[in-house]
């Protein structure tokens, strides 16, 4: 077979030097990738190594791919059913089977090239350089490479002659299957991971339309763009198509396939892009979009948009004078050529506060031939602009020219002055934001003493509505003033807003508070104090601690902000143990007393305190008897005593069972009786707890 070369010059024009097929998503060295999508005909499959030393190998080797079917009629099958699709390796086809296809199919060409060819020559013109000058300059497998597995992207067919796609037309619509692909090379020669793709002929779909195709038109050129990222998972390029004749009929606007080689991993690209040449500006042109799956399927196009080219307005206004007379109306002078007079529908007078904008159009649709205009509605400052629009849509707008009326009119008053002062001496003082357009700052102003002259706390203009200023805490005055004028882009200034009288923080913590006495009854511990003598104090903290330790933590049990409450009861507490308590004040700055000696308390075990948990009694009428059942307590336990009676009869003891025992059954029972059954725990001690009953109907 004669050499074949390859004709396309779009893979230089693409960028293909550096350009990793999306269907090889190259990363780690000697991985094996695999792609698979459903059809009518079947299972359409896909692989490819991601690096030239791999390729170059496999190439030799070949493969073997292997399905094991994993499902059918909707049942995992216990055992993968196994079975080899290729009776010999699949790898490239011979030289010679490739002469057919390579005359019809150009990516076969740059397959059968890259894989067999003595060099890899591309023909076409790029400019001054020739391609072969381009190819040379880069190592040649890795164009070999690259090339071949971007034409196996565009041509399926191509793909399964090289060994690298395979259709399974055996494939059920009841079963699920996972392909995998194996390469034959020895791991002597190259270790190769294997690849694997899970799927069946229920997951078939139709490849979806293109969507969101968008268009900038400009002189004789248009700027196309459509959504890429929702879609790169069905398509690895694109053709564009364009129509002359309002969307009659539709060629290729390029026979060059667009696709998508700077994305990066960690920056998705978000849309395709491809900038076109228009015949003229007068025609209406369309657009639409259809994208090349890695198995080389044509999509179906996506809606047309369509649209003219621009004419470029070469000519630009300029405004050359203003003046503002005494009733403040503006006259504004502007420059234009007259020879753009017939390309213009008008101009537009601009408007922003700033020279950087935001520039609102105050007046619409000026003549072509007119020149100076007189506006009204001016602002303190205001920042001018005059646009010309061209018939076709563009425009040029002048450079901005700076237009302010005499101002002596002062801004209001700051209204709504706070202040806040923390432990530290840091006042926040806050106020409303005045409404005046033109509005500078603000100048603040502080006193020691009422009806004195204030001074100003900063020499400067302040420009927000918040400001933080520091007092001495710990002084004679124990109040501090405030007030606050505004002021505005002439220095006007306002009268002083109303004069805040702001109270400086109480440091100084409450004297503590001292327990008169204490008392134990029934698992409960009665405290009594004598509160804090500061006429300021919000709450008294009450806290208690288990046992001496010194070192154990002490645990807030009450907030005691009731006036007039000098006690309280402390039930949470359990026999047996000691307990520590300690009190303090707190007043309504957050400042708490220190704590005076602990009062600690010894708390004897009680009966009340030795009680079974999860006493119950549980009827079987079936087999005719009544389950008594109880849970252990945490203390040693000797024996329990159990007790027994009929209703409104007396109970007496029944039983006496050791201490593991957690249950008893008592059968004998009449019918229609109701009976009472009691427990009554024996510690190992003698100490006896307290008696508890329940009552059954049998």
């Amino acid at each position: 077979m004669k050499k074949v070369k390859i004709l396309l010059s779009l893979l230089l024009m693409m960028g293909v030097l550096s350009y990793a097929p999306a269907s090889a998503q190259r990363k780690a060295a000697n991985n094996l990738y695999m792609k698979a999508t459903v059809r009518k005909s079947g299972v359409l499959l896909r692989w490819a190594v991601d690096n030239p030393a791999a390729w170059k190998t496999t190439n030799q080797y070949g493969f073997e791919l292997v399905r094991y079917t994993v499902a059918r009629d909707g049942q995992v099958l216990k055992t993968p059913e196994k079975k080899v699709l290729n009776t010999t390796p699949l790898k490239p086809m011979p030289l010679d089977a490739w002469e057919s296809i390579a005359q019809k199919d150009q990516y076969a060409a740059i397959i059968a090239q890259a894989i067999y060819g003595k060099t890899f020559e591309v023909s076409g013109n790029t400019g001054n350089k020739s391609v072969a000058t381009i190819i040379a300059q880069s190592a040649e497998q890795e164009q070999r490479f690259a090339f071949s597995l971007y034409a196996a992207d565009n041509s399926f067919a191509a793909a399964k002659m090289a060994g690298w796609g395979w259709e399974d037309n055996t494939a059920r619509p009841t079963e699920r299957y996972l392909y995998r692909i194996y390469t034959l090379a020895p791991v002597s020669k190259l270790k190769i991971d294997t690849g694997n793709v899970y799927i069946g002929m229920s997951n078939y779909e139709e490849l979806p339309k293109p969507g969101d195709v968008g268009a900038i038109f400009g002189d004789k050129s248009v700027m196309l763009s459509w959504e890429y990222n929702a879609y790169k998972a069905y398509y690895t390029s694109w053709i564009v198509e364009k129509s002359l004749d309002n969307g009659a009929t539709y060629e290729r606007a390029t026979n060059l396939p667009v696709a998508n080689i700077n994305e990066k991993d960690d920056k998705p690209s978000p849309r395709m892009y491809y900038m076109d040449s228009l015949p003229d500006n007068e025609r209406t042109c369309y657009y639409r979009v259809r994208g090349i799956s890695p198995f080389g399927e044509l999509g179906p196009p996506s809606e047309p948009t369509s649209g003219k080219g621009k004419h470029l307005l070469r000519y630009v206004p300029n405004i050359r004078s203003n003046n503002i007379n005494e009733k403040g109306i503006a006259t504004i002078n502007w420059e234009f050529e007259e020879a753009g007079n017939k390309l213009i529908k008008g101009f537009r007078l601009n408007q922003a506060p700033t020279v950087s904008g935001p520039y609102k159009v105050v007046m619409d649709n000026i003549a072509p031939e007119q020149r100076s205009l007189e506006y009204a509605h001016l602002n303190p400052t205001n920042y001018f602009t005059m646009t010309a629009v061209a018939k076709d849509g563009g425009t040029t707008t002048s450079f901005p020219v700076l237009v302010q009326p005499v101002d002596s009119t002062p801004p209001a008053a700051p209204v709504g002055l706070s202040a806040t002062i923390d432990s530290s001496g840091v006042v926040t003082l806050k106020w409303e934001k005045n409404k005046e357009n033109d509005l500078l700052g603000y100048a603040i102003f502080r006193g020691n003493n009422p009806g004195e002259e204030m001074s100003p706390v900063i020499d400067s203009v302040w420009r927000n509505n918040v400001f933080r200023d520091s007092v001495v805490v710990k002084s004679l005055n124990s109040k501090v003033y405030y007030a606050v004028k505004a002021l505005d882009q002439r220095y006007n200034e306002s009268p002083f807003s109303a004069v805040l009288e702001a109270k400086k923080p109480d440091v100084v913590p409450p004297a503590s508070p001292i327990f008169s006495g204490y008392s134990v009854k029934n698992d409960t511990v009665y405290l009594s104090w004598a509160r804090s003598s500061d006429e300021d104090v919000a709450e008294h903290l009450l806290y208690r601690k288990i046992g001496l330790d010194k070192a154990a933590k002490w645990d807030l049990i009450s907030r005691i902000t009731a006036r007039g409450v000098y006690g309280y009861s402390d039930a949470a507490i359990i026999g047996g143990n000691t307990y520590s308590y300690i009190i303090t004040a707190k007043d309504s700055s957050g400042l708490e007393s220190m704590p005076v000696q602990p009062v600690t308390v010894k708390v004897p075990v009680s009966p009340e305190s030795i009680r079974v948990k999860g006493f119950n009694a549980a009827v079987n009428r079936q087999e005719r008897y009544i389950q008594v059942s109880w849970n252990a307590i945490a203390d040693k336990t000797a024996e329990y005593q159990l007790y027994k009676g009929e209703k409104d009869q007396p109970i007496t003891l029944w039983k006496v069972v050791e201490a593991s025992t957690r249950s008893i059954t008592d059968q004998q029972l009449k019918i229609n009786t109701t009976y009472k059954y009691g427990i009554r725990v024996v510690k190992a001690s003698g100490a006896m707890g307290q008696y508890q009953e329940i009552e059954v109907k049998y």
